[in-house]
């Protein structure tokens, strides 16, 4: 197997992977919408562990309360959104070098 299509098989992996965090980042997203969902489900530590992980510039930035009773929060689906056109970009460039 020549270089460029173990690196296009590599970036290939490497989409899915941050296609499947996405879509995870968008349906934690979703649950935190409703009101008490992320304590029923023990996600409360979860939830606090990606705050503490997000950059500073976007930490907590748009948090409003939804009409659920829960809490948007824009900042993971800010990084949803950044996850998912990392995976396009990584997905176009593995096209390319094929």
């Amino acid at each position: 197997m020549d270089a460029r299509r173990a690196l296009a098989v590599t970036l290939t992996l490497l989409s899915y992977a941050l296609r499947i965090l996405a879509i995870l980042m968008c349906a934690l997203v979703v649950v935190l919408c409703f009101s008490g969902m992320s304590a029923r489900l023990g996600i409360v530590g979860l939830v606090t562990e990606l705050s503490r992980a997000m950059p500073s510039v976007i930490a907590g930035y748009g948090v409003i309360s939804s009409p659920f009773g829960g809490v948007f929060r824009l900042d993971f689906t800010i990084v949803a959104v950044c996850l998912f056109l990392l995976d396009y970009l990584c997905a176009k460039l593995a096209h390319s070098l094929r």
